[in-house]
């Protein structure tokens, strides 16, 4: 790889890690002109957005498994209070402390719904079938 387009990769790393025009030309051994040039381009922008993106992406991967835990969590007690509702009569008091329950229960599980969004043209696998879907977002 050329050095400048290892340096355009290094740049395009260190702007979607948040670092200044400066600290990048000092970094990479360039001007400063030169970074804020290509961040003008609007590839280089969609470069950085998912470079932030997937990294993003990691953290929440990171810690996937107390998420997927606390979902299915929740999603367990919800269907056992959806179940103990279904068997009871509405007029009684405690009715209304589970429905409650039910709500809150379903906010939750709506709050941990994440949207991850990468730009441009993606290939993505789909992990249960090993096809490969092509999305245009």
């Amino acid at each position: 790889m050329s050095k400048t387009l290892d340096d355009r990769q290094q740049f395009v790393e260190l702007r979607a890690r948040g670092y200044s025009f400066s600290k990048i030309a000092e970094e990479l051994g360039i001007s400063k002109p030169t970074p804020i040039s290509w961040s003008q381009e609007e590839q280089t922008n969609k470069d950085i957005q998912n470079q932030r993106t997937l990294a993003i992406d990691e953290l929440q991967e990171k810690y996937i498994m107390t998420k997927r835990h606390r979902i299915a969590v929740f999603g367990e007690v919800l269907n056992r209070a959806k179940a103990e509702l279904d068997g009871r009569d509405l007029s009684t008091l405690s009715t209304d402390k589970l429905i409650t329950l039910v709500i809150k229960l379903s906010d939750t599980l709506k709050q941990d719904e994440t949207e991850l969004e990468l730009l441009g043209e993606v290939e993505l696998p789909i992990f249960q079938l090993g096809e490969v879907s092509k999305w245009k977002i």
